[in-house]
């Protein structure tokens, strides 16, 4: 036999179920993500059943969770497209590096700064990867960052710190054509 708390969570399902996959489809303009949202919204609903009051209203604890939920997924699909622009970026770059330069011994010095840039960047712990790339490649000030990002401004200098001393030890040995390189692809 069904819990009274079993059928009172049921009957708010079916009551508030499509109301709340429609506020998170009005941020998200996608119904896919928009379900999940609805879906991670009730979960988070019954693992607090024992401390939300009825009595004062679900609605609004939906509602806003909604929206917390929708801005974090808002939040991961700016960073992803700013991964992605930078990847798009550094490509271009690289090509015109390639095509600018004119002997095969230049030609091979940038391909092998390439390379190194791609394995500094790809050894960042996950969370100085994607500070550095907004900041080099969104343009983006720290504080607008840590903003994003949900961090303190102090957090985003340390992550950019680290990011440089990575790039450092990678190109120790091309210092001059580190400084280039980069005018070129951040310039």
């Amino acid at each position: 036999m069904r819990s009274d708390e079993d059928i009172f969570f049921n009957q708010l399902y079916l009551k508030y179920y499509p109301k709340i996959q429609h506020v998170a489809y009005s941020y998200l303009f996608d119904m896919e993500s928009a379900k999940g949202v609805a879906q991670e919204v009730f979960l988070k609903l019954w693992d607090k059943r024992e401390i939300i009051d009825p009595e004062k209203g679900v609605y609004g604890y939906l509602l806003i969770t909604t929206k917390n939920l929708c801005i974090n997924i808002l939040k991961r699909r700016v960073t992803e497209k700013k991964f992605m622009d930078f990847s798009n970026y550094k490509l271009q770059a690289e090509i015109n590096m390639l095509s600018l330069s004119n002997n095969t011994s230049g030609k091979l010095i940038e391909k092998e700064i390439s390379t190194l840039l791609d394995n500094a960047i790809k050894v960042m712990p996950d969370k100085v990867r994607s500070t550095f790339i907004l900041s080099r490649s969104g343009k983006l000030k720290q504080k607008e960052i840590a903003d994003l990002q949900g961090v303190s401004l102090r957090t985003v200098e340390t992550r950019l710190k680290t990011a440089m001393e990575i790039l450092k030890k990678a190109f120790k040995d091309y210092f001059i054509w580190f400084i280039s390189f980069f005018a070129e692809l951040f310039g």
